[in-house]
């Protein structure tokens, strides 16, 4: 049975809840805002994963902003081209086609070709380890192999193997959640390419410094640079770089490549292969 001294305050607290509840009903009537029902209809249409690959933080602000402005130019890179026609017409434009692109590990020092600082005991997350020391690899740039970014992809795209990420290009969206999940910044974003030749290390020290972490990594050397009829590579601070738009994918690159695990890569798009076989 309740005191009669808590009737009082019972009392006093139900009538302060009442009153703020009365408040806050006029205020929710007062300021509400009609959401125009198509963004709804876009909002389904959306892949609603939240990624944030189109500029957006969330696939409900895509909506508010590509319905208000009808831009023509806005995409989301999952949904790719099949999505971009759904959004056409179903606002009566037609939306630019998405460049497709996928997401590429800057590293090939898998065990037995990378160098080991120590084998590694604590919290399997790479932020952790670097933070604690270089890491498991003496190059301080490599993939630091404990899979961090593998949580932050909800595609199911990436996985380890042998001390690396592997990253499955049929099952990439190129959402770019995984990028800022990295702390070595080995992760990059590639045009998806029939044929994509790319310099598949990370590393910015000197050749021999370089060389003496890992086998696979680039030295420098500019062979790839004077072979290439294009002139699309460079070198910058330590490391050669392919510019994708002016690639061509002639191969000649990879054929003068010095080192002993070639730090260049080719890789195919296998749904493009699979598109222009049957054409």
């Amino acid at each position: 049975m309740i005191s009669e001294a808590f009737i009082p305050a019972v009392t006093s607290l139900g009538a302060v809840a009442l009153t703020l509840g009365v408040i806050i009903h006029f205020v929710s009537q007062k300021f509400h805002v009609e959401e125009d029902p198509m963004v709804t209809i876009i909002n389904g249409i959306l892949p609603g994963v939240n990624c944030g690959a189109c500029g957006y933080p969330s696939c409900n602000q895509f909506a508010e902003v590509l319905v208000e402005t009808k831009d023509s130019s806005m995409s989301c890179p999952v949904g790719g081209a099949d999505l971009a026609t759904k959004l056409g017409d179903t606002l009566g434009i037609a939306m630019a086609e998405p460049k497709p692109q996928i997401a590429v590990l800057l590293c090939q020092g898998s065990n037995g070709v990378a160098r080991q600082t120590a084998e590694y005991l604590g919290i399997q997350d790479c932020w952790a380890a670097t933070q604690a020391y270089v890491g498991p690899k003496v190059c301080k740039y490599s993939c630091v192999g404990l899979g961090s970014c593998i949580a932050y992809c909800d595609f199911g795209a990436m996985k380890l193997e042998n001390g690396l990420v592997v990253i499955d290009k049929d099952l990439c969206t190129g959402c770019e959640a995984c990028i800022s999940a990295c702390p070595t910044g080995v992760l990059t974003m590639q045009p998806k390419k029939t044929e994509r030749y790319f310099i598949a290390c990370n590393s910015h020290d000197k050749g021999a410094a370089a060389k003496k972490a890992c086998d696979a990594a680039c030295i420098a050397c500019q062979k790839c640079v004077k072979v290439c009829p294009e002139e699309a590579i460079k070198i910058d601070n330590f490391l050669a770089v392919i510019d994708q738009e002016k690639c061509n994918a002639c191969g000649k690159c990879i054929e003068v490549c010095p080192t002993k695990v070639n730090c260049i890569r080719l890789e195919h798009d296998l749904k493009a292969v699979k598109q222009k076989q049957a054409s």
